[in-house]
């Protein structure tokens, strides 16, 4: 558990105009990277989880130079600006970075906001554009120095096939091997891609988008994993959808599907490949949640979640596989 008032003395030397800082409040703690607000600095430090990764591209340094990295680009998404960034421990007992607090708020299936719950069938609609284009977007990017190689969508699927091994689940990794016999669909050169392009990753600020964040799982790759990632949370013959996407107004999945398209320039053709894909991914997280809970190394009662929903995301990669004749 993080110190607070012995970390705000430690930031009040480090962090450019540290002595600001009035108080340290927690926002986000848990399995993701961690988030506290420095009031009186009116900024965001981010830490890895004390609750231990689950996932080991949760590295809050590497997160930061992509943000710095952005920062330099012409049409470029917007993110937090960088204040500062130290990749020792000796300071606070891991490495950590200090970013702008950016103006606004998230939508998740949890906390969905009243004005975006409340508000027009046009309104929730114009989010909805808004959120398919900016990620599809990052297609007109050139790669980015800091997520260094190419991976493909074959590299990264026989990664997750790793990770579901790790986490004991075999049925997943058969499931990837389903998939990787058939090579993935390209849409053209490499491009920036998100990795994690829910609708809660985005901040909105009066119905604009303020800031695109957590780009934990980000990596120069093939755009269509976005695409892919992005349309389970709308309704197929396969799965439903998620609780926002539910909502009157929001676009259906042709629809995603044809924006993408438009604004990417890209054809979305095989982009199925990638939805199983990206599928696997989330099901490999939920696997090694499962897992966590299961033997022990973790107690904490929202992973009971995880173990719970399993089975339920392998059965839907399994309809996918076998609508899709793999």
């Amino acid at each position: 558990m993080l110190d607070l008032s012995r970390t705000r003395e430690r930031l009040a030397d480090f962090v450019p105009d540290g002595e600001k800082i009035t108080r340290i409040s927690p926002l986000t703690t848990g399995f993701s990277n961690e988030t506290y607000l420095l009031e009186g600095l009116d900024a965001i430090l981010r830490l890895p989880p004390s609750a231990g990764a689950m996932l080991d591209g949760h590295d809050v340094v590497a997160q930061a130079r992509i943000y710095a990295e952005l920062n330099t680009l012409p049409n470029a998404p917007i993110v937090p600006g960088i204040v500062a960034i130290c990749d020792e421990t000796i300071l606070l007992g891991s490495p950590f970075f200090v970013m702008e607090r950016v103006k606004g708020e998230s939508i998740d299936d949890f906390n969905m906001r009243p004005w975006f719950i409340e508000g027009t069938d046009a309104l929730r609609a114009e989010v909805c554009r808004s959120w398919v284009s900016a990620f599809a977007s990052l297609s007109h990017l050139k790669p980015l120095r800091a997520l260094g190689q190419e991976v493909t969508p074959e590299d990264d699927a026989r990664m997750w096939r790793e990770f579901a091994c790790k986490a004991d689940c075999s049925r997943l990794a058969e499931l990837f091997d389903r998939l990787l016999a058939r090579p993935a669909p390209r849409s053209g050169p490499t491009a920036i891609v998100h990795g994690d392009t829910k609708l809660s990753n985005l901040m909105w600020d009066g119905g604009q988008i303020s800031a695109m964040l957590d780009w934990e799982m980000a990596l120069n790759g093939e755009p269509l994993a976005d695409l892919g990632y992005m349309l389970y949370g709308f309704e197929s013959e396969h799965h439903a959808a998620t609780r926002a996407q539910k909502l009157p107004g929001m676009l259906k999945r042709d629809e995603v599907i044809s924006l993408w398209s438009e604004v990417s320039g890209r054809s979305a053709d095989g982009v199925f490949w990638h939805e199983i894909a990206q599928i696997g991914k989330i099901t490999a997280i939920i696997a090694e949640g499962a897992n966590m809970y299961v033997t022990g190394r973790s107690t904490d009662p929202k992973l009971t979640i995880f173990q719970q929903s399993l089975g339920y995301y392998l059965g839907v990669m399994q309809s996918m596989l076998d609508a899709g004749g793999f």
